[in-house]
């Protein structure tokens, strides 16, 4: 029982020994990397992960409410994602429902309200619905179960926020299931749907003859069914244990080894792939925590080629991410496309139905570092900077080394331990972080792979955690709580950490941000933005009082959740009804708090809605912008600070 294959799973689903993290988001990132790979060797370990979170979320009630709400957010931005990528629905469903409740506890407890006061919790039209469909079986000789009931919670929340409306406008609450013995009675059983019920037009989908790539199949219609929409889902009963179950219902276990049965195993995790190959590139926690949400998300669009072959890819993605997923060769030679006959922008955002073709050319000699910003999928990121650190190789390493060495001296390093930055010993600890070899190190940090300061702490915990006591005495205690009462900014100055600081008005720098410090006389240190203007104005007027900053690297998951920081952000939307309100839910989703709120409506018809707003640090206000984002009707969302009011 206790052989080979048990510790494996053992090893997969333990946590990651306690050993020093730059940030919280960097201890989950570690985290989720090593359950990530653990996966890719056996999937029992990822069901037992799952299994495990599901148990954890049915006891949130007995943890005090700020751990509830860190659980249910990491939940059900990440857990219940991983289970519909999966096709695990059984657990995502639950993870979900109880996640929402405790997140968006009046919004939920609105819409049981609604489905309550309409009566539609109750069974007696879905009765109804069940039982003129199984006459109508009956009649076309199909052999069926019948099943049925009103749809979740978090499922209608969701699409108020989608098409920008209020509960009461939505119409589609109620669903039933249709499970035949075989394909050809599904097929049977749509046509019987049709011919006594009016279908909603665009509301048909085909998923047996083009699965879902969690491996989901089921025929989906919208019809007319008592003056109200009624949506139907109909499979065979093998389809819909799979819908249930997932990667699961796909897995057969032999006695002798273990090993899947299934040869298509590999082909169904290939997303999984993208995201572990993308992990062997970028190191940085807080960037690869946001690639595993856009990638877990079920936020994507589905283009063809222009030879009918259909290419899934995330939400936001551009012809550049078209490009490297038909071929890398494809992707460092692009130059253009053509969106449905007509030439776009290489920035041009993808939509579902496009037909895309790319123009290339053999004198292109390879990607620009520019479209690191454009692309949206992991893959073509990977790929992109693949070639860039090849082409420019000397020169990260070169930068990559002032960085990491500049940086070790301002934690408090010594001369000596520079020295053996060349050693042979140096070399294998560089080893265990993943890096080849020390110039591998020193070009992942001259590219933007991996930050210096991130290693640099895994490397040397103790010039970052010195500080920090890791059995306090009272006395810390009450310095921690003094700390967090004051709720001042988390900067350490030049190695003091009992300087003045005042942050910048100008341009609110927060948590993530690179930054810059600058001594007023009998004011202490005013902290800017790097990239603010008043900073840049500063360093050619009087650069000797400029100082370096930087963020506290000590702070532990509990300092995390201290103090917010006020940012200002820009919404360029569409002059439409409800704008506003679809908005604020989204901001309200994220537990961000609104300070202020300004809508206004420019010449060309176009709504700006400026918001003031409370983040912890710059990866929260990423999350919050890419969310935004996928608002219907916003064109941008982007940060702005208080030299950008006017539009």
């Amino acid at each position: 029982m206790f052989g080979p294959t048990m510790a494996q799973l053992v090893e997969g689903v333990t946590k990651l020994n306690k050993m020093f993290f730059s940030s919280a988001s960097a201890a989950q990132a570690a985290n989720f990397r090593k359950m990530l790979f653990a996966m890719t060797n056996d999937v029992r370990v990822i069901l037992i992960k799952l299994a495990d979170r599901l148990h954890n979320v049915r006891t949130l009630q007995f943890l005090p409410p700020v751990k509830q709400k860190y659980v249910a957010r990491e939940t059900i931005e990440i857990y219940a994602p991983l289970a519909h990528r999966l096709g695990i629905n059984k657990i995502k469903s639950e993870l979900e429902e109880t996640c929402f409740r405790i997140l968006q506890p009046e919004k939920a407890k609105e819409i049981y309200d609604f489905l309550g006061s309409t009566g539609l919790e109750g069974d007696s039209k879905l009765r109804d619905a069940m039982q003129q469909l199984e006459e109508h079986l009956v009649e076309f000789s199909i052999k069926a179960r019948i099943s049925g009931r009103p749809k979740q919670a978090y499922s209608i929340y969701n699409k108020t926020i989608k098409y920008n409306t209020s509960i009461e406008g939505l119409y589609d609450f109620l669903g039933v299931r249709i499970l035949t013995e075989s394909v050809k009675d599904c097929y049977g059983a749509l046509g019987m749907v049709h011919k006594y019920y009016k279908p909603i037009p665009g509301r048909f989908k085909d998923y047996i003859a083009v699965p879902k790539p969690n491996m989901y199949q089921s025929l989906h219609t919208t019809v007319i069914f008592d003056g109200k929409p009624l949506e139907i889902q109909i499979r065979t009963e093998e389809m819909h244990r799979i819908a249930e179950e997932g990667i699961a219902a796909h897995w057969d276990y032999k006695e002798s080894g273990g090993k899947e049965s299934a040869p298509d195993y590999k082909e169904k995790l290939s997303w999984l792939r993208n995201l572990i190959d993308w992990y062997q590139d970028v190191k940085d926690a807080s960037e690869f925590m946001e690639t595993v949400k856009v990638e877990l998300f079920e936020y994507h669009v589905y283009v063809f080629t222009p030879k009918g072959d259909v290419i899934e890819l995330p939400s936001g993605s551009t012809p550049i991410d078209f490009a490297y997923t038909i071929h890398t060769n494809v992707g460092h030679r692009c130059i253009g496309a053509k969106v449905n006959g007509h030439i776009v922008p290489l920035e041009y955002r993808l939509q579902n139905g496009d037909i895309v073709s790319i123009l290339t050319s053999k004198n292109q000699k390879g990607p620009s570092r520019d479209w690191l910003k454009i692309v949206g999928s992991a893959s073509a990121k990977r790929k992109i900077r693949i070639w860039l650190k090849k082409e420019f190789r000397d020169e990260y390493v070169s930068s990559g080394e002032r960085e990491f060495v500049e940086t070790f001296i301002k934690l408090g390093g010594d001369r000596e331990t520079e020295k053996t930055f060349k050693t042979a010993a140096f070399g294998n600890k560089v080893k265990e972080l993943g890096f080849p070899s020390i110039e591998e190190l020193y070009a992942g940090i001259g590219a933007g792979e991996v930050r210096s300061q991130q290693v640099i702490g895994k490397l040397f915990p103790d010039l970052v955690t010195k500080s920090v006591p890791k059995h306090p005495n009272k006395a810390s205690r009450r310095e921690k709580q003094k700390k967090k009462d004051s709720k001042g900014p988390r900067i350490i100055v030049g190695g003091l950490e009992d300087a003045l600081i005042k942050m910048s008005r100008c341009c609110n720098p927060i948590p993530g941000d690179e930054i810059i410090g600058y001594i007023t006389r009998g004011r202490g240190v005013t902290v800017h933005k790097k990239d603010c203007t008043n900073a840049k104005n500063l360093q050619s007027d009087t650069e000797d009082r400029l100082i370096e900053v930087r963020w506290d690297l000590g702070i532990t998951e509990e300092q995390l959740h201290e103090g917010d920081y006020l940012v200002k952000i820009r919404i360029e939307t569409t002059d439409r009804k409800g704008m506003l309100n679809s908005v604020t839910s989204v901001i309200a989703n994220q537990g961000i708090n609104i300070h202020s709120a300004v809508a206004r409506t420019t010449k060309q018809k176009t709504g700006l809605l400026d918001f003031s707003i409370e983040v912890r640090d710059s990866n929260m206000l990423d999350s919050l912008i890419k969310a935004i984002q996928r608002i219907i009707g916003v064109t941008r969302a982007y940060r702005i600070d208080n030299q950008s009011n006017k539009a």
